[in-house]
Formats: structure tokens, sequence, C-alpha cells
């Protein structure tokens, strides 16, 4: 715990810090978070909060956590500056949504220059989309016919940027694919290389797409189990409710390296241990979704030691047993 309070590491000549790579920074951050190092958590956020988008929002999560466990006005309202202040942060430097992803890569003579602003701008929407979720929850908090307008609305622009970053990392990941199979025909020596030039891997690909299925899986597994009468209207909306697609986004968000991964493996526990043997989802089979939730918690339980949420999900398939 202690360690995230250390200045970033040296070089081995002792005369510069190494860049941080905020990616793994907010991961540690959360996981920090999640064995019971709450304040320890608030604090690397709170010291990195400039650093990036991905550390201001670590942050803002961080602030709206406080929030909802506490239901405080003072502290809610610090929430929503909090991540207003995010979301303006990535909408700053916004040069327009991505349209045409095959045209820039196939197009643009700078490679690196052209992918990695790519890159930055999906990372930048997905923040803003999750900014508007726990926005919209804020809202929906105050209870008023308003809020829940609002709210409403709020979610619908988050989905439809969800639905677009999903679909542009999926375009994005089948080119990346072609140029590599291709290149790997022509000249395998100058294979890393030339992708190194472009400024792209398949490590940075795959947490990017780790980092929208949280929210894009979240959405469809959510509105899937709203009741049928009520379905139609909210699909008329422009939400859509595939919980098979859900739970494939939810589990692919979890094997990722995005700071998000822990969440998505709490939000697969909780359907598991929760919310299928509440609504019945299987019948009157009470235990269906102890298999899964098993394999999850041996696969994650060593990382979260301390995590009290581990534990109630432990306890929680032992009382199901």
């Amino acid at each position: 715990m202690a360690g995230s309070e250390q200045p970033p590491p040296r070089r081995e000549d002792g005369e510069a810090p190494l860049p941080i790579e905020d990616a793994e920074l907010a991961l540690a951050g959360i996981n920090m978070l999640l064995n019971n190092g709450f304040r320890e958590s608030d604090q690397l956020f709170k010291k990195y909060r400039n650093h990036s988008p991905l550390m201001s929002f670590g942050a803002s999560f961080v602030s709206f956590l406080n929030a909802m466990m506490t239901f405080e006005e003072e502290k809610m309202q610090l929430a929503c500056d909090d991540l207003k202040a995010t979301e303006k942060l990535c909408e700053s430097e916004e040069a327009g949504v991505i349209e045409t992803i095959k045209n820039k890569i196939k197009k643009n003579v700078d490679g690196r220059k052209s992918t990695l602003s790519m890159i930055d701008r999906l990372q930048r929407q997905i923040i803003v989309a999750d900014c508007q979720v726990y926005l919209a929850v804020l809202s929906f908090v105050k209870q008023e016919l308003s809020a829940y307008i609002k709210g409403g609305w709020i979610l619908r622009k988050a989905w439809k940027i969800y639905n677009k970053c999903y679909t542009d990392i999926n375009t994005l990941q089948e080119i990346y694919q072609k140029k590599t199979t291709q290149e790997s025909l022509t000249s395998d020596a100058a294979n890393d290389n030339h992708i190194a030039a472009e400024g792209v891997t398949e490590d940075s690909l795959n947490r990017l797409k780790g980092a929208v299925s949280f929210g894009y899986g979240l959405f469809h597994l959510c509105i899937s189990m709203v009741p049928p009468n009520l379905l139609k209207i909210i699909n008329l909306l422009g939400f859509p409710g595939d919980r098979l697609q859900g739970l494939s986004s939810l589990m692919y968000a979890s094997e990722s390296k995005d700071m998000k991964a822990p969440l998505a493996t709490l939000a697969l526990l909780w359907y598991h241990t929760v919310v299928r043997p509440f609504f019945a989802l299987d019948g009157s089979d009470n235990k269906a979704g102890l298999k899964e939730a098993k394999e999850i918690l041996a696969k994650k339980e060593s990382a979260y030691p301390n995590s009290s949420l581990f534990m109630f999900f432990k306890g929680r398939i032992q009382r199901l047993e």
C-alpha cells in the first residue's frame, strides 16, 4: 500500500524518471481499492489526476463510489463535479469522432501519429461514456421525475458512444490482423518494426476493447433483465438487451488488462450468485450459476486476499450450496 506514495521509478542512471504507464497505474489503483485500500487508492489517483484522462477518471470513479456509499449531498455534488471535469478533459482535445478508420490507416503517411491519435480518441470517448453512466446514476438517486428523464437521456448518449466505440475497435482489430498477416507473407523480418512504426500493438487494442466491453456488456446484461412488458418500450428508445452478448463482453473485459477488468469480474460474480437466483432465471434451480461463479472466484481470488467484496461472493456461493 505504501508503495503508491513513492515517486515514479527512475532509470538505472538515476537521471530521469521512467514514463508512467497510466493503464497499468490505473489498474493498480483499482486493485488497491478492491483490497480494502480505499484511502491509498484515492491518494494514488489524486496524485496522478492530471497525468492523463485515464487517471482523472480513476479519481472521479473513487469520488463516485464515496458518494454512493454515504449518500451525503456534499459528496454527491463533489462526485458530479469530478465526473464533469473528467468529461471536459476528455472532450477538450477531441478532434471529432472517428468516422473512417480504414481510410485513415491506409491513406495517412504518418501511420504512428494517426494510429496513436485514433487510439487516444477512442480511449477518451469510452471514458466520456463511463462518466455519463455514473452521472446518470447520481441523477437517479435524486428520485425526481425530471432527474429520471435527464438520467435516461444521459444513458442513451452513453450507450451510443459505447456501441460506436465497440464497432470501431472491432474494425481496427480486423484491419490490424489483416495487415500483420499480409506483412508476414512478404517480410517476416521487417514485420515487428513496421507494426511498431504504426504505433499499434495487439495489447493496446485488446486493452481498449476490454475498456469498452465493460460498459457495453453491462448495458446488454441489465436491459435483458427488464420485464418483457417494458422491454419493448426500452428497445424502441434505442437500448438493446442481449444477455449472451452482455456476458460475453463482461468476460472479455474481466480477462483484459484494463482498469475495469476487476469490476467486470465483480459484475459476473454478482450476476451468477445474486441475479440468477433472485430473478429465478433458471427456474427453481438456485445452484445453476455456482459452477461459473466458482471458476471465476478460483481464478481471481488470489489477487484480492483482503477484498471484502470477494469474501462476500465466496460466502454467497457457500450459502447457495
